[in-house]
């Protein structure tokens, strides 16, 4: 699994410090996460990871520091189109690699616990086991050695299955960056106009409404929606000139939509006129065409091989529910004759 542009744009979100903060306490659910001094949080080079590790780049490795301890977190960024059934094997080698860099190089006597968390923002239902025992088929006769399986979970944070209603009740960036994704256009242009409120909440960070920014830039600019964002980005200096250039962006892209959207709605009208069209013209030449074989058989002396007189086709047509003008236009009755057929039926 190569690097992606989606996993870049991660990788880079969650370099800031800050960033992370914001995943652990708004989707980790742990006391732990409250004790976590992030001025202090240093990532961790993976020049450790050995040649059979080094495809998979999707991740970062924080050091994060407590009040009178340590504790190293593990960020997986999963966005396969597949779900990997033994990401669980997976991510129990990563921690088991930055185990053995510990006890090799730094030389500890006893290991510090490693948070290994699960990011994933792909389309498809999360079915993977949490836990390496989930990977286990233990057989009923071996059930006495269930004790000996290696004991390790993840924590996921599965972003498709957030409702759109929870997302947008929590006001801040990271919650920002999943709506961003998670809906259509018009969620996206909301989302992104809640930039104006975080930019008063994060009067004070401006780092984090910073990043932010420049990640839904670069998101623009990735996905095709702005083709100018990347060179505007390597000239921006603070927030405010990001945030900016964010909102020419998006009004320029309302209009765009909004422009596609008519020629969209002009293109379905022309194809429906088209078969409504179609449709309308079928009816009258099978219409004309029903009439032209009437007044055939007429000239024949035979409808159907069965109705032999002028007046029985007039009938005949009555029963299938012809209108008066058109029996007499083709039958050539007057208007007495198919009065007195009428009272006959």
């Amino acid at each position: 699994m190569h690097e992606s542009i989606h996993d870049k744009a991660y990788k880079y979100l969650f370099s800031n410090p800050m960033m992370l903060k914001e995943l652990l306490e708004t989707f980790v659910a742990m006391d732990w996460v409250k004790y976590i001094d992030f001025t202090k949080a240093q990532t961790i080079d993976k020049s450790y990871v050995n040649d059979e590790f080094k495809e998979y780049e999707a991740d970062i490795i924080y050091k994060l520091q407590l009040k009178d301890s340590e504790i190293y977190l593990y960020l997986l960024l999963e966005f396969q189109s597949t779900v990997d059934t033994f990401i669980a094997f997976r991510m129990l080698q990563y921690v088991m690699e930055l185990y053995r860099e510990l006890i090799y190089k730094q030389k500890l006597k006893k290991l510090p616990v490693v948070f290994p968390l699960l990011l994933y923002n792909g389309d498809r239902k999360w079915t993977a086991p949490i836990s390496f025992e989930g990977l286990i088929d233990v057989p009923d006769k071996l059930q006495q050695l269930k004790g000996y399986i290696p004991c390790f979970r993840y924590y996921p944070v599965i972003v498709n299955e957030l409702s759109l209603d929870e997302l947008e009740s929590m006001m801040n960036a990271i919650s920002t960056v999943f709506l961003c994704e998670a809906g259509d256009k018009e969620i996206f242009l909301k989302t992104v106009d809640r930039i104006n409120e975080l930019m008063q909440i994060y009067s004070n960070r401006e780092h984090v409404i910073g990043t932010l920014i420049q990640w839904l830039l670069y998101y623009l600019h990735t996905h095709g929606k702005v083709e100018e964002a990347a060179q505007v980005l390597t000239k921006l200096e603070t927030p405010k000139e990001e945030h900016s250039m964010l909102y020419k962006t998006v009004q320029q892209l309302k209009k765009d939509w909004k422009m596609e959207g008519m020629k969209e709605g002009i293109q379905k009208g022309i194809i429906k006129g088209k078969k409504e069209g179609i449709k309308e013209g079928l009816q009258k030449g099978i219409q004309k065409g029903i009439q032209k074989g009437i007044q055939k058989g007429i000239q024949q002396g035979l409808y159907k091989g069965m109705i032999h007189s002028k007046y029985e086709i007039a009938k005949e047509m009555l029963q299938q529910g012809f209108d008066e003008k058109t029996i007499m236009k083709i039958t050539k009755l007057k208007s007495k004759d198919m009065k007195k057929l009428k009272n006959e039926l």
